[in-house]
């Protein structure tokens, strides 16, 4: 069964921690259909190399874990990497691009039912309130509101079945062989997945701008039309980590729990050079220990391997 334990890790205060912003300087702006299409043919590039071939791995304590290239998608470092597991709030990024590629209008309101409550959540919808897509949007990837999510697949008139056989066909076409998607909130154990997939998804999500400048922020502001206003913070605490500062850039990570998973993280980070790395840990103890290994596993990365020069 879910835990509280999933909804404790996000914080929610009423009075900012910053100035205030206004609804419009989060909202979303439209993408051309271009940027979503998953099977958009990538160049081929030389992969990395490992800078010493005797050089032995690093030791990890999650269930699976996928370290992957970029550019070239090679395989820096797998443990039980292809075994599927429960993703849990990694489902949230496959949710974001099915709905992204319904080109959503952001400014559209929306009413929240009470058949889009979810378990485990800290309310921060109220049945009978209405939200713009946009602040849906970014709950969900933020905050990573399970009852924001249903309300945003909801929006885009797509029965349930419909859109999760689109997060299903979707997936199928990124790469991800092994994925299965039963909900879209990931509360739902059978929405499993391998690391391996996973970190193509997590690729996939960050390479779409909208997604990457959302998942970076660390705090939201929003009101339901005529309420008060909300404030929330990102459940990802790599943002405040040193692979934020140089020579490091941190394109963002998604956060997941549920009992039947442990604890998961997936994220990329990229070095002074402009080299990106995705890592994703599976099945972690902790909370702590799911940061704490997707850390030393891309600052592992960015040392043992070194990157062909792409003459730019």
């Amino acid at each position: 069964m879910f835990s509280l334990l999933a909804a404790l890790t996000l914080y929610i205060a009423f009075a900012p921690v910053q100035p205030a912003l206004s609804v419009g300087d989060y909202l979303p702006r439209q993408l051309p259909r271009a940027h979503l299409t998953l099977a958009a043919k990538r160049d081929t590039v030389p992969p990395p190399v490992r800078k010493d071939p005797d050089r032995l791995g690093i030791e990890t304590a999650a269930k699976a874990v996928s370290v992957i290239d970029w550019r070239s998608g090679s395989v820096l470092y797998e443990k039980n990497a292809g075994q599927p597991l429960p993703i849990a709030s990694l489902t949230k990024l496959m949710t974001a691009l099915t709905v992204l590629d319904g080109q959503p209008d952001f400014g559209r309101t929306v009413a929240f039912s009470a058949d889009d409550q979810q378990a485990g959540d800290i309310p921060l919808l109220i049945p009978g309130e209405s939200f713009t897509v946009a602040d849906l949007f970014n709950l969900s990837l933020i905050a990573s509101s399970n009852d924001a999510t249903a309300a945003l697949a909801r929006s885009t008139g797509l029965t349930r079945a419909e859109f999760l056989a689109k997060m299903n066909s979707m997936a199928r076409e990124i790469g991800m062989s092994q994925a299965e998607f039963y909900d879209v909130t990931g509360l739902d154990e059978r929405n499993r997945a391998s690391a391996r997939d996973v970190a193509l998804l997590v690729r996939k999500a960050l390479s779409v701008d909208l997604i990457r400048e959302t998942v970076s922020r660390q705090a939201y502001d929003f009101a339901p039309l005529g309420g008060s206003r909300r404030h929330v913070r990102s459940t990802d605490q790599l943002l405040e980590s040193f692979l934020s500062r140089p020579p490091y850039s941190f394109l963002g990570g998604k956060t997941g729990y549920i009992d039947e998973a442990g604890y998961c993280f997936g994220a990329a980070a990229q070095n002074a050079a402009g080299d990106r790395v995705v890592a994703v840990v599976l099945g972690a103890a902790s909370k702590e220990e799911r940061f704490r290994e997707v850390k030393k596993l891309i600052y592992w990365a960015f040392d043992a391997y070194a990157w062909p020069d792409r003459g730019n």
